[in-house]
């Protein structure tokens, strides 16, 4: 399952909440009569850009939020509402492509489901470097399979 630390959200998103608060402060404090270098009203800029400081850190953290909810909701599913079976890894090879760090592989899979169907099919998926002892070609892993769909499945490494 991914996590999102607790960290990364104070240490990214709270010093700008905190910047934008204290702009719509100052907004709130400044003269009306004064005015921003070009002209404009320096409590209407002070408003905006505090708007935009409180706001656009909020909406990347329900973005990033709502993304690993999804992937995790879509594992927790298959785990809870798929058909266990098994996946033969045929071939496998690095796409080149590195998430945080962790390599992205491309596996070709003989999958066979509970009812003793097989199918083949390609799969991409990041893998940690610990786990690349463990999924080598001709590995027999357990993988869940969405019933609706046989192309949507969770490979299960460990």
């Amino acid at each position: 399952m991914w996590k999102t630390s607790k960290w990364i959200f104070i240490i990214t998103t709270v010093p700008l909440l905190a910047v934008g608060v204290g702009m719509i402060i100052c907004g709130f404090l400044a003269s009306p009569d004064a005015l921003t270098d070009d002209g404009y009203p320096l409590n209407t800029f002070l408003y905006m850009m505090g708007g935009a400081f409180v706001s656009f850190p909020l909406m990347a953290t329900v973005g990033v939020y709502s993304y690993y909810k999804r992937i995790n909701d879509r594992e927790t599913n298959l785990m809870e509402n798929g058909l266990q079976g098994e996946a033969e890894i045929l071939s496998r090879e690095q796409t080149g492509l590195y998430i945080n760090e962790l390599p992205q592989v491309k596996f070709h899979l003989k999958i066979t489901s509970p009812y003793g169907e097989t199918y083949e099919m390609e799969y991409k998926d990041v893998v940690s470097m610990l786990d690349m002892g463990s999924i080598n070609v001709g590995a027999k892993l357990p993988v869940f399979i969405d019933p609706n769909n046989n192309k949507n499945i969770l490979l299960v490494y460990s």
